[in-house]
């Protein structure tokens, strides 16, 4: 007798069976503390220091994103484990998959299986949990504001208490990326085209005219890490390649201009759908909004448009085949299918060479460097860098940002009194002057490792009594130069 698995525990079962596999079946996900962006070290390392009540510099780097907030209940019980914190980001990952397979399979519910299965296999996706990225939790935020909003609309209560987790879900999307602006233009228009009554769309557009700005005054803005302006080619390009994470070969425009152009095509086709759909327009509108920061996160939502409504378009092309046969049904479908898993599976298997092999980002490599100068607790260490949280992690000693050029070198060298090491990217043009004030540090600084990722200087503490004396009598163009 056949027994059926109820869907709840088949859910659980996928979710395992996944997690699984990613972790340990393919060796997938990096679980060192290198590979984190900072936005993710910063969240980790603000959670970490209030739950285990440690005094560090965190305080300094500034305020996290509301990824601090999706991480709380992993670093409440695993505090100080990148292991927990990467498998919780992948269970944020499946269940925003799931949000988008229950949303797509009202229309089509064979695409939405389809496109389901493409998004938890696609390198971005893989390399988003690894580095504990915003993309899937952006997916995720979009999903529960989804269903936030229809039980709000359901039973409307004007500024009762859905009202506000409304607007809690607009504050964590917004505060994620700039993409998740998207979510907050859907909502409203929503509310323009579909107002249940004129006071609560009055409340609602209210609400988030205070919300948006609330947040972004709260938390200065965006995270510094954000490549504003990137080339969305290029971008798409990395993400079919090696989930855009840096590893391999260059990527070229070709493989970026045919997502751009299919995410086009899908889009135009789709409008009417897109246009009247809180799920569809936040995707749209996220697509669009992110191009102004075409980062890899923005790259997972607009690959998470282009599957669950290209797929659900091309079944529907499909099918208006004369043919009865299944692959005069489906034929186009099960090619599309083929050269999408195997793309998606060669990066993945590129991506598993990377973790297995230890292989690092440039900017980790010389992370690493520092952090094996930080190894021997018997010296003195405390550093700045430009990468004040992912540093801090990976050396596990105390870490600052970095100071700001002075002309002065006097004031320069009192401003660092206490830094023994600073690490940053010599070759930007907003470190230039920083990196003329330690060329003028004579026989103070010296270069440890000069990479073209960035650069990382020793301060010396066998100094003279008078180190601006020392200043003052050195030889020109005896100080070691950090070259930008």
């Amino acid at each position: 007798m056949r027994v059926a698995i109820p869907e709840k525990y088949l859910r659980l079962i996928i979710l395992a069976v996944w997690i699984a596999a990613l972790f340990w079946g393919f060796n997938l996900i990096n679980l060192t503390p290198y590979g984190l962006n900072e936005g993710a070290a910063k969240a980790l390392l603000f959670l970490w220091s209030i739950v285990d009540r440690i005094a560090n510099p965190v305080a300094t780097f500034g305020t996290p994103d509301m990824r601090a907030i999706l991480l709380l209940p992993v670093a409440i019980y695993w505090s100080g484990s990148i292991l927990a914190t990467k498998i919780f980001a992948a269970m944020l990952a499946f269940f925003g998959a799931l949000f988008l397979y229950y949303w797509a399979r009202k229309e089509n519910h064979e695409s939405a299986l389809m496109a389901t299965a493409l998004l938890l296999i696609c390198p971005l996706t893989i390399t988003q949990i690894s580095t504990v990225g915003t993309g899937p939790m952006l997916l995720l935020t979009f999903g529960i504001g989804l269903w936030v909003s229809n039980t709000y609309r359901a039973k409307p209560r004007p500024l009762g208490g859905w009202f506000f987790i409304q607007l809690l879900v607009v504050i964590i999307a917004v505060s994620l990326h700039p993409a998740g602006l998207g979510y907050a233009l859907a909502l409203a228009w929503l509310w323009i085209r579909d107002p249940l009554n004129k006071q609560q769309r009055r409340q609602i557009m209210v609400g988030l005219a205070i919300a948006i700005p609330l947040i972004m005054t709260f938390q200065d803005g965006w995270q510094k890490d954000i490549a504003w302006f990137s080339n969305p080619l290029v971008t798409f390009s990395n993400a079919l390649q090696n989930g855009a994470v840096g590893f391999g070969e260059p990527a070229g425009w070709i493989g970026g201009f045919i997502v751009a152009l299919l995410l086009i095509i899908v889009i135009i086709k789709d409008r009417a759908f897109l246009f009247n759909d809180l799920m569809g327009s936040a995707l749209l509108f996220a697509t669009l909004l992110g191009l102004v920061a075409a980062t890899p996160e923005w790259a997972l939502i607009a690959i998470a448009l282009l599957l669950y409504r290209g797929l659900a378009l091309l079944v529907t092309f499909n099918q208006s085949f004369s043919s009865k046969s299944l692959m005069g049904q489906r034929g186009i479908v099960l090619v599309v299918l083929i050269i999408a898993s195997s793309t998606f599976m060669l990066a993945d298997k590129q991506y598993r060479q990377v973790v297995q092999s230890e292989i690092l980002s440039p900017t980790d490599d010389i992370i690493q460097q520092l952090a094996a100068e930080a190894a021997d607790h018997d010296k003195p260490f405390q550093a700045a860098s430009q990468w004040p949280a992912r540093t801090m992690l990976a050396s596990r000693r105390d870490v600052f940002p970095l100071p700001g050029a002075i002309e002065d070198s006097a004031e320069f060298l009192s401003s660092i009194k206490g830094i023994t090491h600073l690490i940053f990217d010599h070759t930007l043009e907003a470190n230039l002057g920083l990196s003329n004030n330690i060329s003028e540090l004579s026989g103070i600084a010296e270069t440890m490792s000069l990479q073209e990722a960035g650069v990382v200087i020793r301060i010396k503490t066998e100094t003279p009594a008078d180190p601006f004396e020392m200043l003052l009598h050195a030889p020109v163009g005896d100080a070691t130069k950090a070259e930008g």
